[in-house]
């Protein structure tokens, strides 16, 4: 189906909200906020408020019920604000432990893959045999990603990559071409690593981390990362990619995520399920991280609407006592 709506002005999408029954006591401050923040950006974060509609069903059959344009009576234009700042607040307190579980992986990986040599992460035999399948045309999905890698490299404006470039010749060395990778680039890799490797970095983080279960967590991190980078609604959404689970009493600090929920309100299809893997990561790493610490104490003192509770989220019940968080 064809795309057909129009833009509306900022005066046109104040009017359409009202009309669905929300609450702008302040119009102004409406208008100011949706020229700073868009309205369609900020349209997700009113979603939780709107409500529950019946739809027409065969004579006979349970009435069924789907969320409509129509808002919940008493929402308020600053139900959907403060959802946003506490979004916003929440994105960058992840951003802040991602980023010190990506540089620790990524020198993992190094130190693994260095040992082997300098291109290893360049040499087939670092990948599983599928990674070097050729296809029809003669290429294979390593040599692409090494191109790929390599055209990163060659446009970097980064010191060290202009350095290099200028005083040597051939190919970076992992530990100077893995300064201009992405977490992307991270995420590639490790998913396709031989099971000898993937199993050493996994290792480095915790010997008796499952290489399934870490591959599993570094695709899922990447997809919050993306989440937090984009200022993209984290939040209350389910998860592109969940984290694994380790088997029963590996950690016993992640086995309250094994809760029997069906769908989108599995605990490990939430962001509370990245949180806990981020915490567990960070500890590995920092022993003394008071990150969780205050993360919880952030959440605690919210005072959340029912339709954004931390349930929503994916928070069980009395989350805050689990051993994770203390």
């Amino acid at each position: 189906m064809k795309y057909l709506k129009q833009h509306k002005s900022i005066d046109e999408c104040i009017d359409i909200m009202l009309m669905r029954g929300m609450d702008i006591p302040d119009r102004g401050h409406a208008e100011r906020s949706l020229h700073r923040i868009g309205y369609y950006r900020l349209s997700a974060f009113g979603y939780p408020y709107r409500d529950f509609c019946p739809i027409p069903t065969p004579e006979g059959e349970a009435e069924q019920k789907v969320r409509c344009d129509k808002f919940k009576e008493g929402m308020t234009f600053d139900h959907a604000i403060n959802f946003y700042l506490f979004d916003k607040a929440l994105r960058i307190e992840l951003l802040d432990a991602i980023e010190r579980i990506e540089i620790a992986v990524r020198t993992a990986m190094i130190e693994v893959l260095g040992e082997l040599g300098p291109h290893a992460h360049r040499d087939r035999r670092s990948y599983k045999d599928r990674f070097s399948e050729e296809d029809a045309e003669g290429n294979t999905p390593l040599g692409l990603f090494i191109d790929g890698l390599d055209q990163h490299f060659r446009s970097s404006k980064e010191d060290f990559a202009k350095h290099f470039s200028m005083k040597y010749f051939g190919p970076p060395p992992i530990w100077i071409e893995a300064g201009t990778w992405t977490w992307g680039n991270l995420t590639h890799i490790i998913a396709h690593l031989s099971d000898k490797n993937k199993m050493a970095i996994a290792a480095r983080i915790h010997p008796d981390l499952p290489m399934k279960t870490f591959a599993s967590w570094i695709t899922a991190l990447n997809d919050v990362r993306n989440s937090c980078a984009h200022h993209a609604r984290t939040w209350n959404k389910p998860l592109v990619n969940s984290p694994g689970v380790p088997p029963k009493t590996t950690f016993g600090q992640l086995d309250h995520l094994r809760q029997p929920r069906i769908g989108d309100d599995a605990p490990t299809k939430k962001i509370y399920s990245a949180i806990v893997i981020m915490i567990f990561m960070l500890r590995q790493y920092y022993p003394r991280t008071e990150w969780h610490v205050r993360l919880r104490d952030m959440i605690l003192t919210q005072d959340l609407p029912y339709e954004i509770r931390p349930q929503t989220a994916g928070f069980p019940e009395d989350w805050e006592h689990e051993a994770i968080w203390n």
